[in-house]
């Protein structure tokens, strides 16, 4: 599976191969569908004909803990997307959710909301995006023969691979460190706002099965780290200031991004800023990810680690469909943690 990294271009020579950490051994579920809300909160699903789930873990306030949430009708091979107003909306799927319509507010209380007969007609394995009126490549896993699941695949892909289509051909993929859990057909990954991707799942089989098959049931989570997230790149890393985070921005709007960086280094021709749609991940593909580099004025010192530049958002949905997306101040092609906006 592929998705758009924060950073847009690196050029920087990193230190090779960045890194996986175990966040959960099992988090009950191989997630099939992953999506990045606005508050930072990553809903995970499966389908709910695969046999009994392993969730046994109590509500608590550990960051890694996941929340149950309870679906009611089957998201196998579904498809998703969010409004301008940052709701999950969750369509289709298999047997008694191939019609379905469900909602998800990114509250800490919220639960799916299921809309029987909310589409005209069965939808399996499709894709939704939204309308327009409404870099740098990470390849994670899968297997390297064989096709999808049911057990067919073979030969697990362990490394990850960063894509850089601006380098020469013999430099654009850059092969990352292994990792030893075999992340096969309806695993799944998101991008997070601190740049880091969540790996999650492996179930090429036709049930939940732990025992006596090639590639088990995986139920762990993982994140990984580019290179762009070393230590060693820790001063060169931006931190933005303002605008606060969830700032409401109008198409064609002029903002002033104020970041700092703690090193005297600065290099203002290697700054710019990137804004990233959060995409819903399924089967391989994260659908309505974009990413944007933003036009607009050149840096300028206002402090003796603080910078400002004046930038020129879009000015129609053709190129930035309405709704939340996370801003990031990129410097030598390290990127800051981002912030939430919200476009207009």
């Amino acid at each position: 599976m592929f998705m758009l990294l924060s950073c847009h271009d690196m050029n920087l020579a990193y230190a090779a191969g960045g890194k996986l950490d175990l966040l959960m051994s099992n988090i009950g579920i191989s997630a099939m569908h992953m999506k990045l809300l606005n508050n930072d909160r990553v809903v995970m699903y499966d389908r709910t004909d695969f046999g009994a789930s392993n969730i046994s873990l109590p509500n608590g306030k550990c960051r890694n803990n996941p929340n149950d949430l309870a679906l009611k009708t089957d998201v196998w091979c579904s498809s998703g997307s969010a409004t301008s107003d940052g709701t999950l909306v969750q369509t289709g799927g298999f047997n008694d959710g191939e019609v379905m319509v469900r909602n998800f507010k990114s509250c800490a209380t919220c639960d799916w909301q299921e809309t029987g007969n909310g589409l005209i007609q069965s939808r399996w394995y499709s894709a939704n995006h939204l309308l327009p009126d409404g870099s740098n490549v990470l390849f994670i896993n899968g297997a390297a023969s064989g096709t999808a699941g049911w057990q067919i695949a073979r030969n697990p892909v362990s490394s990850q691979v960063i894509y850089r289509p601006d380098n020469l051909s013999s430099s654009k993929f850059e092969v990352q460190n292994p990792n030893a859990i075999p992340r096969m057909y309806h695993s799944a990954t998101v991008l997070l706002r601190d740049g880091r991707v969540l790996v999650d799942g492996s179930n090429p089989n036709e049930i939940y099965n732990f025992t006596g098959v090639l590639f088990p049931t995986d139920l762990s989570l993982e994140a990984f780290s580019p290179p762009y997230l070393d230590s060693l790149y820790a001063n060169l890393q931006p931190r933005v200031i303002s605008p606060p985070s969830h700032t409401k921005i109008k198409y064609g709007q002029r903002v002033n991004v104020r970041f700092t960086v703690s090193t005297l280094r600065l290099n203002k021709d290697l700054v710019k800023v990137t804004m990233v749609a959060p995409g819903f991940n399924t089967h391989s593909n994260t659908m309505n990810q974009r990413l944007l580099v933003l036009s607009g004025g050149k840096v300028k010192r206002v402090g003796i680690f603080t910078y400002q530049i004046n930038l020129i958002f879009p000015n129609s949905g053709k190129l930035a469909p309405p709704g939340y997306c996370m801003l990031f101040v990129v410097h030598q092609d390290i990127p800051s943690e981002g912030i939430w906006i919200k476009i207009q």
